[in-house]
């Protein structure tokens, strides 16, 4: 209550002042107004002194968290936009190690094709080379076998010869 006092003497400071003749102003005794808001100062609660100084500070508050608020915000478009990166990164090497498998996969196919066609190759060559060399065996075992008949049949004559000469003597 104390200060609705206060409030209520310096209304009535205000009331009892003089007038100016010029321009309405009032002549208020100085010290006594002092007086009355240095009483005023004292008078004010310690809530409300509290209240006064967490205003004061509430801007700060605010103006700090608002601060935060776009530090936040910022930090969390620099990550989306990290992430996005990362994921396209990751996309694109999942897509170019796809491709890097189906090319080996293609050249593999096509090695082996290219081995498969050069030992068909070497197969058939090795079949005629074996062929020929059989067929050259052949004609040469023919040959000798003709050779070798050839020097029975002069044994043979020979020792008919020879049997018909004995005989002969006899």
């Amino acid at each position: 209550m104390e200060i609705f006092d206060l409030i209520d003497a310096l209304e009535e400071l205000v009331v009892q002042a003089r007038r100016l003749p010029v321009g309405g102003n009032l002549v208020v005794d100085r010290k006594r107004m002092l007086d009355i808001i240095d009483q005023l100062r004292l008078a004010i609660p310690a809530d409300l002194r509290q209240a006064a100084q967490i205003l004061e500070g509430r801007d700060q508050i605010i103006q700090d968290a608002r601060e935060t608020a776009r530090r936040i915000i910022e930090e969390a478009y620099r990550e989306r936009e990290r992430i996005l990166a990362e994921s396209d990164i990751v996309r694109e090497a999942e897509a170019r190690s796809q491709q890097m498998l189906l090319e080996a996969e293609q050249r593999a196919r096509q090695t082996i094709a290219e081995a498969d066609a050069v030992a068909a190759a070497h197969l058939s060559e090795a079949a005629e080379a074996a062929t020929k060399q059989l067929d050259d065996a052949d004609q040469y075992a023919l040959e000798v076998l003709r050779r070798l008949e050839h020097q029975l049949q002069a044994f043979l004559d020979a020792i008919r010869t020879s049997i018909m000469n004995l005989q002969e003597r006899r």
